[in-house]
């Protein structure tokens, strides 16, 4: 569990959760132990939202479309996803978009960040966990995304799932702009950053899609929060 001191707090609930849920399906998948194996060291994501963006990969395959993926940092989470997609068979474009110089667009919503951290990464570095993995089906985009990259996705490719792991609001909320047009029925954004302190910006822009009639929102005690599009009603 992350746990960094805040200024901005006091403005939401924060504690140590425990779960008495002993329930570990990722024990019984030997090519997800693998494949986590092999990232692990590129990630900051833990096992259990590793395993959660593992099992959306397939179960959002019956949508069909692309993976979008904002904040790579190293590859971890990025090359997992992608292999999956391949083991199902899929090989959908996966794009995998980053400044690889840092968090930008953080701002007075946000607590902790202020610009620049988690620079310590390379395409390079990414690049090679791809290599090592076999992976081919994933398109590295370099710079701010939407800004600078988005025009780089064909306008007609549409999105089954998005993970969002940028830390900042600003950001995150761009990247959903972006994309919710762009994201089928069904389709999912996961963000990863939502349940944790020092990234009170992302659970406040996610808090404010709550009331927007046509998305599910979804808190995973994992830290995860999730949103999955729906048609609206009426």
């Amino acid at each position: 569990m992350r746990l960094i001191r805040s200024p901005l707090a006091g403005e939401y609930e924060y504690e140590t959760i425990y779960s008495d849920a002993r329930y570990a399906p990722w024990n019984l998948d030997s090519e997800f132990l693998s494949t986590h194996k092999r990232i692990k060291s590129n990630t900051l994501v833990d096992l259990y939202r590793c395993w959660e963006l593992w099992t959306l990969v397939e179960q959002t395959q019956k949508l069909r479309g692309a993976i979008l993926e904002v904040g790579v940092w190293r590859g971890g989470t990025g090359a997992l996803m992608a292999k999956r997609d391949l083991l199902t068979g899929a090989g959908n474009p996966v794009y995998l978009c980053d400044t690889f110089e840092g968090v930008v667009k953080a701002g007075p919503k946000d607590g902790f960040y202020k610009g620049g951290e988690h620079a310590d990464t390379s395409i390079g570095i990414v690049k090679d966990l791809l290599s090592s993995l076999s992976i081919t089906n994933a398109h590295i985009l370099t710079g701010i995304f939407p800004d600078d990259t988005a025009h780089l996705i064909d306008p007609g490719v549409r999105f089954r799932l998005c993970h969002i792991d940028v830390d900042v609001y600003q950001s995150a909320k761009d990247v959903t702009t972006w994309i919710w047009d762009r994201l089928v029925p069904g389709g999912v954004i996961v963000f990863d950053d939502y349940g944790f302190q020092g990234c009170e910006g992302v659970a406040r822009f996610v808090g404010e899609l709550a009331a927007q009639p046509d998305r599910l929102i979804l808190h995973n005690l994992n830290g995860h929060g999730i949103v999955i599009k729906i048609a609206a009603a009426g």
